[in-house]
């Protein structure tokens, strides 16, 4: 559906001038606060992929269950993002924007520094578990200044650069990652997240002023969000679960294709992140020319194509081209799902329904080696991807026939 096209909504009406009522957020200069807010999404993608290239490595440090702890090691970080994002509305309604900013920033760089010296698997799994949640609360406080500071236009291109910054933090950090794991094992590569997590600290003191939602302007959420957004949540808990994919089973389906070098298996994963960096970017530009119901069929398509692509080819070139197209569905479907939900709520409920939408998708990855390792028992890995591209598939079709279902009206 083009977005000229959808029905105004009363939430809709509620945040068409954010700035009715409240002044500017920023607490210095416009620009340092744009770059304050793209470090919520960067820090969910430095927690999910900082030691993803050395995943089979960590799974050969735990014995018989190192394969399940290895991949558990990116879902559970899920798992965070899943109760934090259900938790982090209320969490900033009471700390207000900059204390929840500094304070989950600091534990971010904590529970994240934690994996270059913990031993029991269990220790661990849980500081990943408060890695993740930290890493969305922390998100859900960027999103919220972003749809509460920004007019419509520039709200939907700082959403694609958010989505933008999230790729090229993982293009980044899996890079890096990859080369501290070569060069002194994979803990080494948890030293990033004390590095950027006292960054992140910096830009808030400086950027970001303290305030409240709905604390200034007295605003009330005019219509409820969750019961006519739940279909919603619960088709992006699905693309989550098959976009985790990308993070926890495409590494192993490389390694049987006999790429066991941490650092050229960064070079896939960073080549879907550098795609979706770039989708991000041109996520407006595809958005005005396809229309909202366009875009997203495009992005569903592009991962249905990916999968089908991974899960028959057995060569460099196919893995390859799998990447570029994973690229193009996180680029558009990281950004359309946030658009989709800050179009539909008011600025007082707009906090909790990110959150919420966050706590979906994030179930979805934390389900991820729950649904799939059993299924790749039974099928085999490459029948996996050929089955999740089959569901992309059918999830596409449906996008495309909504999508002619809007235009017919306007040609006849």
């Amino acid at each position: 559906m083009d977005a000229a096209n959808v029905p105004v909504s009363p939430a809709a009406e509620a945040s068409a001038n954010p700035h009715s009522s409240t002044r500017s957020l920023a607490r210095g200069r416009p620009g340092l606060l744009l770059a304050a807010l793209m470090t919520g999404p960067m820090c969910i993608s430095l927690g999910l992929v900082a030691c993803m290239a050395s995943l089979p490595q960590i799974a050969q440090d735990f014995g018989s269950r190192g394969t399940f702890i290895a991949q558990m090691m990116i879902s559970v970080v899920a798992f965070g993002l899943m109760l934090g994002a259900a938790v982090s509305g209320w969490i900033l309604a009471r700390m207000g924007t900059r204390g929840t900013y500094i304070a989950s920033a600091v534990l971010f760089a904590v529970a994240g520094a934690s994996g270059m010296f913990l031993g029991n698997p269990n220790l661990l799994l849980a500081s990943r578990f408060l890695t993740g949640f930290a890493a969305v609360v922390l998100s859900t406080a960027c999103f919220w200044v972003i749809g509460t500071e920004y007019d419509e236009q520039r709200r939907a291109r700082a959403f694609g650069l958010a989505t933008a910054s999230s790729n090229a933090t993982s293009i980044v950090t899996v890079t890096i990652g990859a080369a501290l794991a070569q060069l002194g094992g994979w803990r080494l590569s948890f030293v990033q997240y004390p590095v950027f997590g006292a960054l992140i600290v910096l830009l808030g003191l400086l950027a970001l002023r303290q305030a409240k939602p709905g604390s200034e302007s007295g605003a009330k959420p005019r219509t409820p969000f969750f019961w006519r957004l739940l279909p919603f949540y619960l088709l992006a808990a699905l693309l989550f679960l098959i976009l985790f994919m990308a993070s926890t089973q495409f590494v192993f389906l490389l390694q049987a294709d006999g790429v066991t070098s941490p650092t050229v298996r960064s070079v896939f994963l960073s080549t879907y992140t550098v795609f979706g960096a770039l989708t991000g970017l041109a996520y407006g530009p595809i958005h005005r020319r396809l229309s909202m119901t366009g875009t997203f069929a495009l992005g569903l398509a592009s991962m249905a194509v990916a999968l089908a692509l991974l899960g028959w080819s057995r060569n460099p070139a196919g893995a390859a081209a799998g990447s570029v197209l994973i690229g193009v569905f996180i680029g558009i479907i990281a950004t359309y799902i946030n658009q989709f939900v800050a179009h539909e709520t008011d600025a007082a409920s707009r906090g909790h329904a990110l959150g919420l939408l966050m706590m979906f998708c994030y179930l979805g990855g934390f389900l991820n080696p729950l649904v799939l390792t059993p299924l790749t028992r039974e099928i085999g890995l490459r029948n996996v991807f050929l089955t999740a591209a089959l569901v992309m598939a059918v999830i596409a079709a449906g996008a495309a026939a909504r999508l002619r279902r809007v235009r017919l009206p306007q040609s006849t």
